[in-house]
């Protein structure tokens, strides 16, 4: 199982200058859904392999390869795949990205002063927690890992709030002549049941002022819906793990592959009895008689002739050095090639401080990759919602909307402590060495509650003056 030219994420520009020049039609829109659908189909197939469903394991897959009426075929599913996954969106996500807003004289001549700063940091904090944002950055990133892309849908709920939803990448898609982090036109495509168990397709198209819906089969839609989304751009955006906008795991899908089947051929053998084949020398001995010694775990018989019978075992010379070092290969060609550390290494047990960071170095290359489309896509993120902040007389500029990421690495506190220490020693600002701390996120603000604390603390000097004086008095 591996990428094809028609399984990447199509090049939908054309499309994009079609419908600026033209307008939308069904027919273009039939021509966009079509065009993605071998990319859709193979990103749900590994979000299906993230799942472990049957079908989209091929391991579970694999025929006995001998006729035989109960033929051992063992089915080992070694599950690398959603290792790589669980172990980048732990990594990446495992923290809350922290949402602010700046609070220089930046931000302020843009917002309207100091109360439209806190305006507009109130509107962001109302939003990020509203939705849930650690929960659904989780989820696109995992989703993202897996696949390649995610999507996220934003939308204007019963009570007029704006809200955000992760939507499956293999049911979206975006429209676009730059990047899909920022659409120009996008499509969400998806099939449902009824009661009655009937399927039908719901398809939505998106622009920048309307969304519309349709319903039937894809090459026959009927329109049900048309109404404004609230928003001054397009609401559906894709958010890629990488610019190729590929999963995490597929360059080692063939690895997996290898490890599950040469496990599985393994359990087989031992399984099988082959290691050992029962010879009888001189015996005549009929197929009844022998699954009656297997059943009961003995043979009887009567020796004819002048040559005495035997029965013995010829063993197999099983050379299971090559087969674990086959193993121990694959195993870390899979770790290597997927850049996802080896926990079970022992080496890395015993890792920390900046061996541990060299050992993640290329997780944390892969991590960087997907942080800079996060970013990318934050800044349409804010761009979308100040719109719909701007129709309720509220204001906010998205450039000045702050992220923080916060990889979930294990600290090391002890040698930190000790690093600022040394800095702080060799002359350098305390502001400087702080900021070498892993779990300090805003230096400013430890440096005010330094201060705080110094100011709510009276001077020992001049407590000692004041009870000299009372004495002298």
């Amino acid at each position: 199982m591996s990428r094809n030219i028609k399984t990447i994420y199509p090049d939908y520009s054309a499309e994009c200058r079609k419908l600026n020049e033209d307008g939308f039609t069904l027919d273009l829109l039939y021509k966009i859904i079509s065009k993605h659908k071998d990319n859709s189909a193979y990103n749900r197939k590994l979000y299906e392999r993230y799942m472990t469903l049957e079908s989209a394991v091929p391991i579970m897959n694999r025929e006995s390869r001998f006729e035989e009426s109960h033929p051992i075929n063992n089915k080992i599913n070694n599950d690398f795949f959603g290792e790589i996954i669980d172990f980048k969106t732990g990594y990446f996500a495992g923290k809350p990205i922290t949402y602010g807003y700046s609070k220089g004289q930046e931000s302020a001549a843009a917002s309207g002063g100091a109360e439209g700063v806190y305006e507009a940091s109130k509107l962001i904090t109302d939003f990020t927690a509203r939705n849930n944002m650690y929960g659904a950055d989780m989820e696109i990133t995992k989703l993202a890992s897996i696949y390649g892309y995610a999507g996220r849908l934003f939308y204007i709920d019963t009570d007029g709030h704006e809200r955000v939803m992760p939507v499956h990448g293999y049911e979206s898609i975006i429209l676009s002549t730059t990047n899909i982090t920022e659409p120009e036109y996008a499509v969400r495509y998806f099939c449902t049941k009824s009661i009655s168990g009937s399927k039908k397709w719901i398809v939505e198209f998106y622009d920048e002022t309307f969304v519309t819906t349709y319903e039937g089969n894809l090459s026959q839609l009927t329109e049900v819906e048309k109404k404004s989304h609230m928003f001054d751009y397009c609401p559906l955006q894709g958010i890629p793990n990488n610019k190729e906008m590929l999963g995490d795991a597929e360059k080692v899908l063939a690895l997996i592959d290898d490890y599950d089947k040469v496990l599985s051929d393994n359990s087989n053998e031992v399984e099988s009895f082959v290691h050992a084949y029962m010879i009888f020398e001189n015996l005549h001995v009929d197929d009844k008689a022998i699954k009656e010694g297997q059943k009961n775990g003995s043979f009887k018989f009567r020796t004819s002739g002048t040559q005495q019978g035997k029965v013995y075992f010829l063993t197999k010379e099983i050379n299971d050095a090559f087969t674990e070092h086959h193993l121990e290969r694959l195993e870390d060609n899979i770790y290597r090639f997927s850049e996802t550390p080896n926990l079970g290494d022992e080496s890395f047990g015993n890792a920390s401080g900046v061996s541990l960071k060299f050992k993640l170095h290329g997780l944390e290359i892969k991590c960087g990759m997907f942080q800079a489309q996060m970013m990318n896509a934050a800044q349409y993120m804010w761009k979308l919602l100040a719109s719909a902040w701007r129709k309720k007389g509220k204001t906010i500029d998205p450039l000045q909307v702050t992220m923080d990421f916060n990889r979930n690495f294990p600290l090391d506190l002890s040698s930190e402590a000790q690093t600022v220490q040394a800095l702080i020693a060799a002359g350098l600002p305390k502001e400087v060495a702080y900021s070498q701390l892993s779990f300090v996120d805003d230096v400013d603000y430890i440096m005010q509650m330094i201060d705080k604390e110094k100011d709510g603390i009276s001077s020992l000097i001049d407590d000692d003056l004041e009870i000299n004086n009372e004495n002298l008095s």
